[in-house]
């Protein structure tokens, strides 16, 4: 059969559409779906690789809001026990009678594992005196007023109303968390000069002894006699503190020694003792403290510290002002501010002296890759110089840079 011209091409065409259609389906649309599969793939590699970078750029962040928040937790436990142990206690409570002059006995209570006993508030309401009534009648006939009666109800409604308030949230916050506690019952006997500084010596020690209830009888003119119940906590502490506890030896110091703290192992200090307003810690990255720590002298409770942690030149700011005779303090660094409203003038603080006074300890770097350090800026507006000591700072290279108003400010390096 001989095919036309037209026919030919037809077929022709025909022919590669069939070609095309058996191409597409049997090798084309397979190859594709493998080609998306390998996509998909491959977008599942990136982003588990992307996430997993990301991680490893996070662990230095990491590392340091670890340390960072174990200083925080060394801070708030660093006054109560590790654990309790009775023989050591013993020796401290000898110890502080010694100094103090009293002599005294012991009865002790066994130890105990149970949540910390909450006071209960309690309004008391008073009788009037006879008094109360004609002076008030003198103020409504001076004042042409009645207010005065109006108010005193709305008062007490309002003192009733809170103080039941007051009692329900702290039934409901109470704290269900139990801890390791210790009761000793002390009869004591000596001068009441005595067991002032005793009581004193308590109050200042670096492990939170509480006075519960005290009982005073005058047994001569100068003499007193008594009793005290006094209660020992014991919280578990993330560092070594408790090995160092165990091991612990008369006249030795144990713990952390963190420079500006009022209840540092072995110390007992006292406002007298206090030798600058501020104090600032500059460590190198690889002690196990944060790198820079800023707080207040004598803040026995840390809450006025901020911390910061990275092996380079951490930025920090310090404000001093004054509004009359007051004088207010305010500072801040890359993880924190103290206060936490840094908008307004600061806290609220009395100077140790005619100067004001900031302590910087620093120490030597370790090796070449040693990098932490700090820049502080300060600005001193007040009627007082700035006096800052830096102490143990490299010779060679030092950590602490002051960036401030040298008119008032002066750097004395040690």
């Amino acid at each position: 059969m001989k095919l036309s011209k037209k026919e030919k091409v037809l077929s022709c065409i025909l022919g590669m559409l069939v070609i095309g259609i058996i191409y597409y389906e049997g090798v084309y649309s397979v190859q594709s779906r493998k080609i998306e599969a390998k996509k998909i793939e491959r977008d599942k590699i990136e982003d588990e690789y992307n996430r997993a970078i990301t991680t490893i750029n996070q662990m230095e962040n990491r590392k340091s809001e670890k340390k960072i928040l174990n200083s925080k937790s060394d801070d708030i436990s660093s006054r109560f026990y590790p654990v309790i142990n009775q023989e050591h206690i013993i020796l401290e409570l000898n110890k502080l009678l010694k100094d103090s002059g009293l002599t005294g006995q012991y009865k002790f209570n066994a130890i105990e594992v149970k949540n910390v006993e909450s006071i209960d508030k309690k309004v008391v309401n008073l009788k009037k005196d006879s008094l109360s009534d004609i002076v008030n009648q003198y103020n409504q006939l001076e004042n042409e007023s009645t207010s005065i009666s109006d108010n005193k109800t709305s008062t007490d409604e309002a003192v009733d109303k809170n103080s039941k308030q007051d009692a329900n949230e702290q039934k409901n916050s109470e704290n269900k968390s139990s801890i390791q506690q210790f009761k000793c019952e002390l009869s004591f006997k000596g001068q009441y000069s005595q067991l002032s500084n005793f009581l004193n010596s308590l109050s200042e020690y670096n492990r939170k002894i509480v006075v519960t209830d005290i009982n005073i009888a005058q047994k001569t003119l100068d003499n007193v006699t008594g009793t005290m119940n006094l209660e020992f906590y014991a919280v578990p502490k993330l560092n070594n503190d408790l090995e160092e506890y165990l091991n612990w030896e008369l006249n030795n110091t144990y713990g952390k020694n963190i420079p500006f703290s009022a209840g540092s192992a072995g110390n007992i200090n006292s406002d007298r003792s206090i030798t600058s307003d501020f104090k600032i810690s500059v460590n190198s990255d690889t002690s196990v403290l944060p790198t820079v720590i800023i707080g207040k002298s004598n803040d026995s409770l840390r809450n006025s510290y901020v911390y910061a942690e990275s092996n380079k030149d951490e930025n920090a700011e310090f404000i001093l002002s004054q509004d009359g005779d007051n004088y207010y303090y305010k500072y801040k660094t890359a993880n924190g501010s103290y206060p936490l409203d840094y908008k307004g003038k600061g806290k609220k603080f009395a100077p140790i002296s005619e100067n004001i006074v900031i302590d910087i300890l620093s120490d030597s770097r370790v090796n070449s890759d040693d990098k932490s350090g700090l820049i502080l800026k300060i600005t001193n507006n007040t009627d007082k110089l700035l006096k800052i000591n830096i102490n143990g700072d490299d010779s060679k290279n030092p950590r602490v840079t002051i960036d401030g108003d040298g008119s008032n400010i002066s750097i004395n390096k040690k």
